[in-house]
């Protein structure tokens, strides 16, 4: 038998805050990183915060990167740590400050930042290199693995019709110094195109990645798919569907060929979704859902829509990750609007999995 359990749920930051990732320290500490400033939109830069009592409440604790408004750059980086807990990894992306432009449109690169003081004190950014000439959606932090590589996902949003046409992903050995890009989703008839990609290591050199699936061009919701690396992320296989009829979605590995993945919801009754999944390289069967974040809303595409990316704008939550803790629980973060405001909600898990 499998269920989940909600232990409980908190706000982090109520200031037009979004896109959170959690880290947990080798001293139990909990980090929590989320961009400030224009909600969704990202109009700031990105803050961080820390809980020192499991999640139960958190203190603003510091800045990784300011908004540059002389340069007109705002920024939303997500946390990550390396295996052995003594870096942390600060990816995503630096944007115009144009948050009103239509998805698609905003010039942005891929940027990281590093700290070595448990985030007290954060380098300045470097580029992520990706040998694409257009704007980039990124979605999750930066994936170290136990090897040391580390990856850092993006996906290419070259034109209007052409959006999510690849997920791509810098392939690093030498701790950053130096980059490969590889592609981790393409589809070969170019029909479909993938956003809000997610990576994760579910054994030593194994990586999965997921990613929000919809037709180029108009942008209509397909199942949304995934694929696996057998050799660090350097070849991928083909996209297979998860089978799942979602949009952003995170799979939390939980050892062998067991899940836990949230996903949102965002047609007909709204909230996030959690999962507990059994996988092989193929195909994904659900053991338990059940709701995690109750939306309290409704929402049907309307009929006369001619783009998917037309309905961005009114989506009122998004972006749910999870980290695994060392007493077994599962601390889930996403973001929300609540009484007007965006803000980042913390939700705590606890899986029964016989």
């Amino acid at each position: 038998m499998a269920t989940i359990e909600i232990l409980g749920s908190g706000l982090i930051d109520q200031r037009e805050s979004a896109f959170p990732q959690a880290v947990q320290l080798p001293n139990g500490d909990l980090l929590c990183s989320f961009s400030v400033g224009g909600g969704a939109h990202v109009s700031g830069g990105t803050d961080w915060a820390r809980s020192t009592d499991g999640g139960r409440t958190w203190t603003l604790a510091g800045t990784i990167l300011p908004p540059d408004p002389v340069a007109g750059r705002a920024n939303c980086l997500r946390m990550s740590m390396a295996p052995d807990g003594k870096t942390l990894y600060a990816y995503g992306s630096s944007m115009s400050s144009e948050h009103d432009a239509r998805f698609g449109r905003r010039a942005s690169v891929a940027i990281l930042c590093r700290s070595s003081d448990e985030a007290q004190t954060w380098s300045a950014p470097i580029d992520v290199p990706f040998s694409v000439d257009c704007p980039l959606e990124i979605s999750h932090g930066l994936l170290p693995l136990r090897s040391g590589r580390l990856l850092a996902p993006a996906a290419t949003l070259p034109a209007e019709d052409r959006l999510g046409e690849q997920v791509l992903v810098s392939v690093s050995d030498d701790d950053g110094h130096s980059w490969s890009q590889r592609v981790v989703f393409e589809d070969p008839d170019r029909r479909c195109g993938y956003f809000e990609q997610k990576l994760a290591e579910i054994a030593p050199n194994r990586v999965m990645a997921t990613a929000w699936t919809l037709t180029l061009g108009d942008y209509l919701d397909q199942p949304d798919s995934f694929t696996i690396s057998n050799d660090g992320g350097l070849t991928w296989a083909p996209a297979r569907s998860t089978g799942i009829n979602g949009q952003t979605m995170t799979p939390l590995p939980l050892g062998g060929d067991r899940l836990l993945v949230l996903y949102n919801r965002r047609y007909g009754n709204q909230g996030i979704v959690m999962c507990l999944v059994r996988f092989t390289d193929d195909d994904w069967t659900i053991e338990f859902e059940g709701l995690m974040y109750d939306a309290r809303s409704r929402h049907e595409r309307p009929a006369d829509l001619d783009s998917g990316i037309d309905e961005l704008g009114a989506f009122a939550f998004g972006f749910p990750t999870a980290v695994a803790l060392a007493d077994g629980s599962i601390m889930a973060t996403h973001w929300c609007v609540e009484n007007g405001a965006f803000g980042i909600r913390w939700t705590r898990l606890s899986i029964n999995w016989n």
